[in-house]
């Protein structure tokens, strides 16, 4: 049997990336992630392995490669064995690819973590969007961003990056 701490310590790394990737934080996004941890995409090649890539990848997801993002991880479910475990953590997103239609995409991480010095991190996510829909043409987003409470409490809170 795991502590509710470590399980709750799980989820909010979940909620500490999807805060992050809200904020438009590609550094804050890759900080959920152990030194040599992994993101894996089936349907976009080969992973991306190790957290100075990770944050490459994020910050030029969210600056260069979404108009727009929004995301709602939904509860998921933890099984804690010892300083390993695996979640799984469903999640539906409203983004707009730059320059692309607006898409709503349900999806689903499935996640090994591991427990560090610094506490638990993602050692391995695989990601899939088995349904996604392009919504019609001519749908306003209204993508300006609120300014946000620097919480000083919340897990791996950076600062945004400024937007171009």
């Amino acid at each position: 049997m795991h502590s509710q701490s470590d399980e709750m310590a799980i989820r909010s790394l979940a909620a500490a990336y999807t805060d992050a990737a809200n904020r438009r934080d590609g550094a804050g996004m890759a900080a959920v992630y152990a030194p040599d941890g992994q993101l894996e995409a089936p349907s976009a090649g080969e992973p991306v392995v190790g957290r100075d890539k990770l944050e490459k990848r994020f910050r030029r997801l969210v600056e260069k490669e979404r108009d727009f993002l929004f995301q709602m991880t939904h509860s998921g479910v933890v099984e804690v064995n010892g300083d390993t475990a695996l979640a799984r953590w469903w999640f539906t997103e409203l983004k707009q690819p730059t320059g692309q239609p607006v898409e709503w995409v349900c999806g689903v991480y499935q996640d090994e973590c591991v427990r560090l010095d610094i506490g638990w991190r993602f050692a391995r996510r695989v990601v899939s969007s088995p349904f996604r829909w392009v919504l019609p043409e001519g749908q306003a987003i209204n993508a300006a961003l609120p300014s946000f409470l620097p919480l000083s409490g919340c897990l791996l809170y950076t600062s945004p990056s400024p937007r171009d």
